[in-house]
């Protein structure tokens, strides 16, 4: 009889495709714990009468998620324990050792994994024990596993007494890598000249429970082309005479070019300079600044993404130089450049001076700021965020806002501040964009009341006037007060006492604290 090598052949491969699938549901078996703990020989493996150890946890243990609100979270995963009838977590934030804040406590796991928020900057405390198994006769673990798990970057310590940019000049390296200095909590420092991070990306940091103090000398600064981020420090600038606190290179490299991004050749039809990295000034208070906190030191740069956020930035300005300035008038230098996405947020900005020569935000000229000529066809926007900030005499005689671009390229949410003797902020709002500016409020003392120059007739895309006229009547002091780095708020108080401010929850939220 003719065999039918055909059906014997179908006959060989499922048999052999049926042997594939219990050998896989074995090893899931066998390898995985998601499934839970049901006490069968699958996560015994013959363990039976014994005391279990806890599962071993180290950094490969932690992966980070990304979420669809674009949050992240951590997933801590862990080996099976065989015998185990689950496991006991605790989750702790430990940025301050003597007062841990659980957000995990005491949570039986039936698995081998778990999943918690991560938060920036943060250092957590994570323990993992493994529960006895009365059926299997094993007694959970003598103790748990305790990993000190912390979102920081690291950091090189810079010792107290060194001088800080002698300090970073040795050792900073060229690097692709983000690097990090840390000062140490609750020390004075002195900066004497300017700390040049070049194209690197750099986290510069104190201690956000206990900031140290970095004391600027009349030539000390620091200056970037690359990825910055200052965070938890206090800042004397009252000896600084340079122009900017934080000034963009001097010596700007092709590398980061319009042409070698590629942007010219998108569309962009200016010759400048990108730092696409963002550049972040988070929880740092500012004593007298004389000039620029932000400087293009005349040269056409732009920035992909600049955020001050959770600060206290006393000015002591007179001057011409605007608090975030890219203005530059320089005949041999192209004349362009802005922020892509600009965030001022939960921030408190008071002057000591009265103020007619500078604005809050400069630019160099609306036409050179629309953000194709910069970026190209191909990522024609950007975004201008201010919210939930107090600001007083900023500036009290000059427009807020110069030479911003004037596009429905840009979103402009400018919502829920305080303007206390602020000049004409309908110079940062432009008519062309799409503005939001609900809840602010204004009031003018040293440049007369807004009332005509600020609040008449304009109104954002839903109605919302820019402003609303009410003196915030804050609890003070503040008026001629220097900002007091030794305590938590300075030693001023911008709580306002209005209806419609305390109403909104307009300004800085520290003063609602």
């Amino acid at each position: 009889m003719k065999k039918n090598y055909l059906f014997l052949w179908r006959e060989v491969q499922i048999e052999k495709w049926v042997a594939a699938f219990y050998l896989c549901l074995f090893l899931i078996g066998v390898t995985s714990c998601k499934q839970g703990f049901d006490d069968d020989e699958r996560f015994s493996s013959g363990v039976s009468g014994v005391t279990l150890e806890s599962p071993k946890l180290d950094a490969n243990n932690f992966v980070t998620l990304t979420n669809d609100d674009g949050t992240e979270s951590v997933k801590v995963e862990w080996p099976v324990v065989y015998g185990a009838g689950g496991y006991l977590l605790n989750v702790k934030i430990v940025d301050d050792p003597s007062n841990p804040i659980g957000i995990v406590n005491d949570s039986i796991v039936d698995g081998c994994s778990a999943i918690f928020d991560k938060l920036e900057d943060t250092k957590y405390e994570v323990s993992v024990k493994s529960l006895g198994n009365e059926k299997l006769n094993n007694k959970e673990a003598a103790s748990a596993t305790v990993y000190a798990y912390s979102t920081l970057i690291q950091a090189i310590t810079i010792p107290e007494g060194q001088e800080i940019a002698e300090f970073i000049k040795t050792n900073l390296q060229n690097s692709n890598e983000e690097q990090g200095f840390e000062l140490l909590g609750g020390k004075t420092y002195q900066l004497n000249s300017v700390v040049d991070f070049d194209l690197n990306t750099i986290t510069f940091r104190g201690d956000k429970l206990n900031r140290p103090t970095v004391v600027l000398g009349p030539e000390g600064g620091f200056m970037t082309q690359g990825g910055l981020k200052l965070k938890f420090i206090n800042f004397d600038c009252t000896n600084s005479t340079r122009t900017g606190f934080l000034s963009l290179s001097n010596n700007p490299s092709e590398s980061i070019s319009t042409e070698a991004l590629g942007y010219k050749a998108d569309g962009a039809n200016q010759d400048g300079y990108v730092i696409n990295e963002p550049i972040i000034i988070q929880e740092c208070n500012f004593r007298n600044i004389k000039n620029s906190l932000l400087y293009s030191n005349k040269k056409p740069w732009s920035l992909r993404d600049f955020r001050i956020m959770d600060c206290i930035v006393q000015l002591n300005n007179s001057g011409s130089n605007s608090v975030i300035n890219l203005y530059h008038n320089e005949s041999t230098e192209q004349k362009n450049g802005l922020i892509k996405n600009l965030t001022v947020k939960n921030n408190t900005f008071y002057n000591l001076q009265k103020n007619s020569s500078a604005y809050f935000i400069r630019y160099c000229g609306e036409s050179n700021a629309r953000p194709f000529k910069i970026f190209g066809n191909g990522d024609n926007s950007a975004i201008l965020t201010i919210e939930y900030n107090t600001f007083s005499h900023v500036m009290s005689n000059k427009d807020f806002g110069n030479g911003l671009p004037n596009t429905n390229a840009v979103v402009t949410d400018i919502k829920y501040n305080i303007f206390y003797d602020v000049f004409r902020i309908y110079q940062a709002i432009t008519s062309n964009s799409i503005k939001s500016t609900v809840g602010n409020t204004i009031w003018g003392t040293w440049g007369g009341t807004p009332n005509n120059n600020d609040t008449g007739g304009r109104n954002d895309k839903d109605g919302n006037p820019y402003a609303t006229l009410e003196d915030p009547n804050f609890v003070g002091p503040f008026e001629d007060l220097e900002l007091d780095l030794t305590q938590d708020k300075g030693g001023v108080n911008f709580t306002p006492r209005s209806a419609i401010a305390v109403q909104n929850k307009s300004g800085d939220p520290r003063w609602y604290e």
